[in-house]
C-alpha cells in the first residue's frame, strides 16, 4: 500500500484505487487495534507517505477539484493519524514508535498548517465543498493541538541552548518531556470501518481475474500430468 502511494501521485489521479488502498490500511490498523498485534514494521515509511499525499492533493487542488471530492481522501489519511494518535500505544511495536509519531507530525507541520489553511478558506465559503472541507477541519484538532502544543517548547528548549537546528534525539527528548500537558480530544469512530463492497466494475475485474487464474492453473496441471507421464516411460525404458 505504501508502494502505490507513493508512485500513483499524477494528474491523472486514480482516485478510486488510492480511497481502496487507505481503507486496506485502515482496516488493518482496526484489526491491529482490536487483536492487540504489534507489528514490527517502520511505520514511519507509511507516515511519510501518507503527508506526501496530502501535499500533493495541495499542490493540484485546483486540477483535482475539477473531478474529484480530495477532501473525502484527505479526511481519511488525517483520520489514520488520528487512529495513530488516540489507539497507537495498543498496536505500535515499541514505546519510542510512539515517539517518533509525534516527531513525524512536528517534522512536517507546515503541511498540516498548509491543509488547515486550505480547508477552512473552503469550509467558510458557499459552496460544494463547504461540508467536505469542515469534516477535515474538525478532524485536524488534535494534530494541531499536538503541532502547538510542542513547536513552542522546541524553540525555547533551541534558545536556553543556543542551538541553530536541533537534532531528532534532541527533539525526541523535549517531546517525551512534555506528554503529561498535551490535552487532545477524544474521537468517536476511529476504529470503525467500511466493509468493502463490490462495485460492478470491480465484480467484473475479479471475474476476469479468476477466470484468468483457473486457465492457467488447468495448463500448469496439464503440463505436469504430461511431464510425469513423460517421465515414467523413460524410467520403465530404463529399467
Amino acid at each position: 500500500m505504501v508502494e502505490f502511494i507513493v508512485t500513483h501521485m499524477m494528474k491523472e489521479f486514480p482516485m478510486d484505487l488510492y480511497i481502496r488502498c487507505i481503507q486496506i490500511v485502515h482496516k488493518l490498523l482496526c484489526y491491529q487495534k482490536k487483536c492487540r498485534v504489534r507489528l514490527h514494521y517502520t511505520w514511519r515509511e507509511l507516515w511519510t507517505a501518507l503527508i506526501n499525499l496530502l501535499k500533493f492533493l495541495m499542490s493540484y487542488e485546483t486540477v483535482l477539484l475539477a473531478k474529484h471530492n480530495i477532501f473525502t481522501l484527505a479526511l481519511m489519511v488525517v483520520n489514520l493519524f488520528n487512529m495513530f494518535i488516540t489507539y497507537g500505544d495498543t498496536f505500535l511495536p515499541t514505546p519510542g514508535s510512539y515517539d517518533e509519531l509525534y516527531y513525524e507530525i512536528i517534522r512536517m507541520h507546515q503541511i498540516f498548517d498548509n491543509l488547515y489553511s486550505m480547508v477552512l478558506r473552503l469550509s467558510t465559503n458557499a459552496g460544494q465543498w463547504k461540508e467536505p472541507a469542515s469534516k477535515v477541519t474538525h478532524a485536524l484538532v488534535n494534530i494541531r493541538a499536538i503541532i502547538n502544543h510542542f513547536n513552542p517548547r522546541i524553540e525555547s528548549y533551541a534558545a536556553e541552548n543556543h542551538i541553530s537546528q536541533l537534532s531528532e534525539e534532541q527533539v525526541l527528548e523535549v517531546v517525551r518531556s512534555n506528554y503529561d500537558t498535551l490535552t487532545l480530544k477524544l474521537q468517536d469512530g476511529l476504529d470503525q470501518y467500511e466493509r468493502y463492497s463490490e462495485q460492478h466494475k470491480e465484480a467484473t475485474f475479479f471475474k476476469e481475474l479468476v477466470r484468468s487464474i483457473s486457465i492457467n492453473v488447468r495448463k500448469n496441471l496439464a503440463f505436469n500430468t504430461l511431464s510425469q507421464e513423460t517421465l515414467l516411460k523413460e524410467f520403465s525404458t530404463i529399467s
